[in-house]
């Protein structure tokens, strides 16, 4: 994805830039909290230069908590985890050397992680003495104003924002992006589906919008990107696509991490939850919508630093203690009268948590009788064909609703859930993405949507040793079950010969069962359509069948095609 490129002196010009940008890294706003934590606390009072920058890639590589993997260019990797979102919104300073800020000690150390990262949000601005614009084109809260649109919108998808906010770089065009955004739903509304879809003339408009947005360019031959070296008219236009499409995901994420909006279960839109109306309403009538101007660099930092505004509704005692009556409407306003501002945000996060638990329990309830088995088989179609808003978390999510309703153990999902039950983020720790517990035998489940030579540097070697440490710990017999889309032959490979050769490091012989989704989905219809539901026992046999199997076939072929010939009927 283009990215907004960083001087010598860490600020970024944005002058001629015809399109707004989000954060996008780290990917995950609230695992940023752990790589925040490791660069200060071992580079606090260095200078952020090329050594120091190698040396942070390094320490993150081998931390319990970082996933990915950095092999190359590690001072650029560096530069791309701290200076985007750890800089930009203020919660580290790199000038003159590192160091961590009011607002950044607050989001690591602090109670309440998603009231800061809401300030800094709003907050951030375009232009600003971190992001110069010479032509004064900008002038747009970014953050701010996608949250308005949302609001005032009664939600918006991926696409939409990929298409209509991106181009919003100055509140002056709020109103005209707005209209461009109704007439492109009512224009959806009533297309004829005997000739066309809203894939089809979502991208149709899409592609005009781009056109437009960057005539110049097109009519002037500067068509190249900085992703190829290909200079086709349409190989651009495809590319600032991808772009819009990656920054939507991105402000997603970031602002589904305040926990102000969430996703809508099946259209997958972001919208505001009622509960959260007031709350939000509050922040767009309190907050400034102009980007600020600054006399110098100390007094922009003065304000990014400073961790008590913009101002939140929870700053306000009596406006919380209503925001708490109206969720218990037990409580006695005299004695939430009594309380510290700070007793009262515990209260309601209290209530906000006993919800949680009680949605979560209601799901597994739901999910045990099947009742949503075709709800489960329409998401993982959704997640085939792009429907989604962030595929790998829901596809995370739906596979652990598919082991609630498939199995009688306790099965726990490595996830954050928001407030109305939906996923958030994947949960830190080098852990299973979903863990199975039953008497006698234990199960992971590991989930991807990456493929081809990718999907076997990234989890050949993480799957087995989750599995191993997972084995190590509960002291009894455990298997783990791989779902990816697409298998790669490499993968199929390295689990085939870990079920065949014992590793010490892995516990013995891993039991790694791969499934491609389509495999999946039809395991998942064995045991609906089937008169007595699987329970452990039936589980456990199954998987025990395909595990010994891999020692009497020729190759990781034949194992897997009689894995293939086992799902159907291995109820």
């Amino acid at each position: 994805m283009s990215q907004i490129l960083f001087g010598v002196n860490n600020m970024a010009n944005i002058t001629g830039k015809k399109s707004i940008f989000f954060v996008t890294s780290p990917r995950s706003p609230l695992k940023m909290q752990d790589e925040i934590k490791l660069l200060v606390d071992k580079l606090t009072g260095r200078i952020w230069n090329t050594d120091s920058q190698t040396e942070f890639s390094k320490l993150l590589s081998s931390s319990d908590f970082f996933e990915g993997k950095i092999l190359s260019n590690l001072d650029f990797a560096a530069r791309d985890r701290v200076n985007r979102a750890p800089k930009a919104l203020g919660l580290v300073d790199l000038q003159p050397v590192v160091k961590i800020t009011d607002a950044g000690n607050l989001f690591v150390n602090g109670k309440r992680p998603k009231e800061i990262l809401s300030r800094q949000l709003f907050k951030f601005q375009l232009p600003s003495p971190y992001h110069t614009d010479n032509e004064n084109t900008f002038n747009i809260r970014p953050y701010l104003e996608l949250l308005r649109l949302i609001y005032e919108l009664d939600g918006l998808n991926k696409n939409e924002i990929a298409m209509f906010v991106m181009q919003l770089t100055n509140i002056d065009r709020y109103e005209d992006v707005r209209s461009q955004m109704l007439n492109f739903r009512e224009k959806v509304s009533s297309i004829d589906r005997n000739f066309t879809n809203y894939r089809r003339t979502a991208d149709e408009i899409f592609n005009n919008i781009v056109s437009k947005l960057y005539k110049e360019e097109i009519r002037q031959g500067n068509i190249e990107t900085r992703e190829s070296d290909e200079n086709s008219l349409e190989h651009f236009i495809s590319t600032k696509k991808s772009n819009f499409k990656d920054y939507a995901d991105a402000a997603i994420r970031y602002l589904r991490a305040t926990e102000l909006v969430a996703i809508k279960k099946g259209t997958y839109k972001i919208f505001v939850p009622e509960e959260k109306m007031a709350e939000v309403k509050f922040i767009l009538d309190n907050t400034e919508r102009k980007a600020l101007k600054f006399n110098s660099i100390v007094d922009f930092k003065a304000y990014l630093f400073e961790p008590t505004f913009p101002a939140l509704i929870t700053d306000n005692k009596q406006k919380l203690i209503v925001e708490i009556l109206k969720v218990d409407r037990q409580s006695n306003r005299s004695q939430l009268e009594r309380l510290s501002l700070e007793e009262l945000k515990d209260a309601r996060e209290a209530l906000a948590a006993a919800s949680l638990e009680k949605n979560i329990s209601e799901q597994v309830t739901e999910l045990k009788t099947y009742e949503k088995y075709d709800e489960i088989l329409e998401t993982y179609l959704d997640i085939e064909e792009d429907r989604t808003i962030e595929p790998s978390l829901i596809m995370e999510w739906n596979t652990w609703r598919a082991f609630v309703m498939l199995d009688d153990g306790d099965i726990k999902a490595n996830l954050r859930f928001d407030d109305l039950g939906m996923p958030l983020d994947t949960a830190p720790g080098n852990r299973p993405d979903i863990l199975c517990n039953y008497e006698d035998f234990g199960l992971t489940v590991e989930v991807t949507l990456s493929s081809g030579q990718r999907q076997y540097e990234m989890e050949g070697e993480s799957v087995a040793r989750h599995l191993g440490r997972q084995k190590s710990q509960a002291k009894k017999d455990t298997f783990c079950i791989f779902v990816a889309e697409f298998l790669n032959s490499a993968t199929l490979a390295h689990f085939y010969a870990l079920n065949r050769i014992p590793v010490s490091y892995y516990g013995g012989k891993a039991k790694i069962i791969p499934f491609s989704l389509s495999d999946f989905k039809l395991f998942l219809k064995q045991a609906y359509v089937s008169h007595t539901k699987p329970s452990s026992n039936t589980i456990k046999n199954f998987l025990t069948r395909i595990s010994d199997s891999a020692e009497s076939v020729e190759d990781e072929n034949e194992w897997y095609a009689n894995i293939s010939s086992l799902v159907n009927s291995w109820v």
